[in-house]
């Protein structure tokens, strides 16, 4: 099912890890930036015109923890992305075209998986030095 499975002596990983492995960390972070475009849209202009809130803990908390939340998704991305990579690299003994196809397919999207999960790790912690330094519209 959803598990590495082993098939003539090789270890396959399943789909659904690879499509986690490459596709968790830019939805988090896709994620991240939405989320804090709405709390700093609420923060500033809550109603009609500029508004000033007294307190930001709440939004500012949100934004904290939805922040960890990603990088914590990136890097399970990226864990999951090499181990399935470990389980499909080396060379493929089965000389029928079909075998050796589904394993450079799976081998492309654990190696893309991992290097998506690095990229969007670091736009993750460079959006949380973001969410970290700038203040929000409070008095």
């Amino acid at each position: 099912m959803s598990e590495t499975v082993v098939q003539g002596g090789r270890r396959r990983a399943s789909f659904p890890a690879l499509m986690f492995g490459a596709v968790a960390a830019p939805i988090f972070w896709l994620g991240q930036l939405i989320l804090s475009y709405f709390v700093s849209a609420l923060a500033c202009y809550g109603s009609d015109h500029p508004t000033t809130i007294a307190s930001g803990t709440a939004l500012r908390s949100a934004l904290y923890v939805f922040d960890a939340i990603a990088i914590a998704a990136a890097i399970a991305g990226g864990i999951v992305a090499f181990f399935c990579w470990r389980a499909v690299r080396g060379t493929v003994t089965d000389t029928r075209v079909t075998v050796q196809t589904r394993l450079s397919r799976m081998r492309f999207l654990a190696m893309w998986g991992m290097m998506s999960s690095l990229w969007f790790l670091g736009a993750i912690v460079f959006n949380v030095i973001g969410s970290v330094t700038v203040r929000l519209c409070v008095q």
